[in-house]
């Protein structure tokens, strides 16, 4: 993803190997996004399965009938999947972590058995996030390493997200750094152009405009694990290399 592209087209036209995940603090912000990758694929008669806490499948199956889907059809053709994520969690995890095999089976058999009927799938799924919120944080990295092992023997995409301020201290402790290394794509906010615009304000009150322009050219020149929007990426950079200056940026993020 170029710095540039904003994240509707991203999720409108995933790669097959894509792994994309959302930080969100509004379920708004959420339903959008969800409603945006499942309803493009729905619209080019791909499937999509969706395993979601059920206040959130409730929101999306609204959003999608609202943007003139037939959930009820879509659901009874198998093209829409919706699947409880704390039901379909439990069995595969095995004590505190999630078990290879058992996933393997039942993900891996949903999706296989789903590409029978419609070869293009899109998956999105909100367990990784259950474990996280849980404080099992060894799980969900684990959980989503088995999606990437995953999406390396079947195709398809996948997008997940994680309630998460991008703009607190505590998601810049570690939290936002292993979460990008999991994923291919990061989307940390609704508006990228006034996301980055306020990052570099927020850079310039702190160090200057000139230092605060060279903060911007070496953070994009980084290469962050996963591709996000430049703001995003010199909030990352300055927490790694000036975490002292990272905190006042973000004070001054969160004030405005």
């Amino acid at each position: 993803m170029k710095t540039g592209e904003e994240w509707q087209d991203l999720l409108s036209v995933p790669g097959t190997e894509d792994h994309i995940v959302q930080v969100y603090t509004e379920p708004a912000f959420l339903v959008e996004g969800v409603a945006a990758y499942v309803g493009t694929g729905l619209k080019q008669n791909e499937a999509a399965i969706i395993i979601a806490r059920p206040e959130h499948r409730a929101l999306f199956e609204a959003e999608l009938e609202r943007r003139g889907f037939d959930v009820a059809s879509l659901i009874a053709r198998g093209q829409l999947r919706l699947l409880d994520a704390a039901v379909t969690l439990a069995q595969f995890m095995r004590g505190n972590l999630p078990d290879w095999a058992a996933f393997h089976k039942l993900i891996g058999g949903v999706i296989a058995e789903t590409r029978l009927q419609y070869p293009t799938v899109r998956a999105y799924g909100e367990m990784v996030d259950i474990l996280w919120h849980e404080e099992k944080r060894d799980a969900a990295i684990k959980l989503e390493e088995f999606w990437n092992d995953l999406i390396s023997l079947q195709t398809f995409s996948l997008f997940c997200a994680y309630r998460m301020d991008n703009f607190a201290s505590e998601s810049y402790a570690g939290p936002l750094q292993c979460i990008c290394k999991v994923h291919s794509h990061l989307i940390p906010a609704r508006d990228y152009a006034a996301f980055n615009k306020s990052v570099i304000e927020a850079s310039q009150a702190v160090l200057g405009a000139p230092l605060a322009n060279v903060l911007k050219t070496i953070s994009t020149q980084a290469a962050p694990s996963a591709q996000m929007p430049e703001g995003q990426a010199a909030l990352l950079w300055l927490r790694e290399k000036m975490p002292c200056t990272a905190e006042k940026v973000l004070d001054k993020l969160r004030a405005a």
